[in-house]
């Protein structure tokens, strides 16, 4: 008798352990965005990472270009925009860093052409995970949300704005480790 109850007890430890330690993993996974390849990005053929001078090859002269401090490049202490219209492009260190698009002239073509005017469903379907973890911002008076979605394992993020269920923004951020 007493075997039988020391081997309920350790089986019944076992077992708990063991349940405990599923749900924690569950939970964990529960919480991730989902995830992207910096380097798979292509905004229009412009592949984030490769040298500024594709965007000039692509998209031609810009606009205008604009040069702003930064203290996260690697061997410089700024990063220029290059403004196409209302859509930038950012470069840091000669190579492409990151966007901010506004209009629907570029598509994000490694994410099926996804672009601004497209419908919140697409994210949704795209996106679970982050989509569940989105930020929705009820104080203006049509609603924002925000999805991001994470580079890697990295603080950086592809963050796409959507109002009134369409895209009105994609960009590339940085979080920069401060809460507001």
């Amino acid at each position: 008798m007493k075997s039988l109850s020391i081997t309920l007890l350790v089986t019944f430890l076992i077992s708990l352990i063991f349940f405990s330690f599923k749900s924690k993993i569950h939970v964990e996974d529960d919480e991730d965005y989902d995830t992207l390849n910096f380097q798979s990005m292509n905004i229009s053929g412009i592949k984030l990472g490769a040298n500024y001078g594709i965007i000039l090859e692509k998209l031609g002269t810009p606009d205008s270009v604009r040069k702003e401090e930064t203290p996260d490049s690697q061997t410089s202490n700024h990063f220029e925009m290059y403004l196409y219209g209302k859509d930038a492009f950012f470069v840091v260190d000669e190579n492409v860093s990151g966007f901010e698009l506004i209009t629907p002239k570029y598509t994000l073509q490694n994410l099926g052409g996804l672009k601004v005017g497209d419908p919140m469903s697409k994210i949704k379907k795209r996106f679970p995970k982050s989509y569940k973890l989105r930020d929705v911002d009820n104080t203006v008076d049509d609603w924002v949300t925000t999805v991001s979605v994470q580079f890697g394992v990295s603080d950086s993020f592809l963050e796409i704005t959507v109002q009134n269920d369409k895209i009105v923004g994609l960009a590339t951020v940085t979080d920069d480790g401060t809460e507001e």
